[in-house]
């Protein structure tokens, strides 16, 4: 039984064996050509060409209309007209004071005009009739006059006890409310009116041969990350900081109040442009610990290309492309997209290299 069953087991051996002997040159051609196909990126010319030249500035928004409401004379508050964020229109009564006394007095200042007028009027006619002497004319004349003043005053004195809107714009948040006791030159809230908003940047004075008013700013905010507002020159400083700078000011359209006063702002300013340079995609830079990179790839004897790392200097950045100083030439392939698949000295592909001849 023992040996019917070694004569079984040999041709099954043998087979296995074939079978192995058969795969061997296989698993060792696969072994030599790799285990796995190039890598397929995207590969993008370094191109010459005239870029303008940027002035980068920072600065912050600065409300075209802001003032803080407050009080000139003291009383309690009657009556408030309006709400804090409220839009308001200037001249709108915002808060009443109390104002029983003053009208009190003007009314009292109408009587004392009236009684002086009709003096004034009984004296003149005395006068012509030779009955009252010149000296009496000039007294009730100076008596209606006094009367006049002090019915001026006494409504100036009123209208202190309305605060209404100076101009059209947006109220802040205010704590006070009806019954509280203001002093003088106590706060209200804010008024703020940002339809539109100055763009206060400084710059080195290196630059004002390429500023002029009417320019065109790209301004950017940290609340709007990659949107660009744009804004207007309108003046130039005609003096020179002490840390030899220069400030600008500019007028940015704000019609859907997405910015605020006081945000940080950061402006480019499109120079005229000078000797071409070299550019690259944006998306072909990578960040490493020792700097920018670029894969710069080479094309093989197999159809292929064999990329290598190498540090570059950049400048200027626009319109998705970033300016070479230093690392590349003028036609250098660089690896655009893919960069997370290959490493230094990787063999790899493009798409139009993977297509079927």
């Amino acid at each position: 039984m023992s040996s019917r069953r070694t004569w079984i087991m040999i041709p099954v051996l043998a087979g296995v064996l074939a079978i192995g002997w058969r795969l061997l040159p296989a698993s060792q051609e696969a072994q030599a050509g790799g285990a796995y196909p190039p890598a397929v990126v995207e590969l993008s010319s370094v191109e010459s060409q005239t870029a303008p030249r940027l002035l980068h500035a920072v600065g912050a928004l600065e409300a075209w209309q802001q003032v803080l409401l407050s009080a000139e004379t003291s009383g309690r508050i009657r009556k408030i007209d309006f709400t804090s964020g409220q839009q308001v229109k200037a001249g709108q009564p915002l808060v009443l004071l109390n104002d029983e006394l003053e009208q009190a007095s003007v009314r009292r200042e109408q009587a004392q005009v009236k009684q002086a007028a009709i003096q004034l009027t009984r004296v003149r006619k005395l006068k012509e009739q030779q009955a009252a002497t010149q000296e009496q004319l000039d007294q009730a004349q100076a008596d209606h006059a006094v009367a006049q003043a002090q019915l001026q005053y006494q409504r100036a004195e009123l209208a202190l006890k309305q605060i209404a809107a100076p101009f059209s714009g947006r109220i802040g948040i205010t704590s006070l409310h009806q019954g509280h006791y203001l002093q003088p030159g106590q706060a209200i809230a804010s008024l703020v009116d940002d339809s539109q908003l100055r763009v206060n940047l400084t710059v080195p004075e290196q630059s004002l041969p390429d500023l002029k008013v009417g320019q065109t700013l790209h301004v950017q905010v940290d609340a709007w990350p990659g949107e660009n507002f744009q804004a207007e020159i309108s003046a130039i400083d005609p003096l020179i900081g002490d840390s030899r700078t220069v400030r600008l000011q500019a007028l940015l359209p704000n019609p859907d109040n997405r910015l605020k006063a006081g945000m940080y702002a950061r402006a480019q300013l499109k120079r005229p442009a000078e000797a071409p340079v070299l550019t690259v995609p944006e998306t072909a830079l990578t960040y490493t610990a020792y700097g920018q990179t670029v894969f710069v790839a080479s094309p093989t004897d197999q159809g292929l290309w064999q990329v290598k790392r190498v540090a570059v200097q950049t400048g200027e950045q626009w319109d998705e492309r970033v300016e070479i100083i230093d690392g590349l030439k003028a036609g250098d392939k660089v690896v655009s997209a893919g960069q997370i698949k290959i490493q230094d000295g990787s063999t790899v592909q493009t798409a139009k290299d993977k297509e079927p001849v």
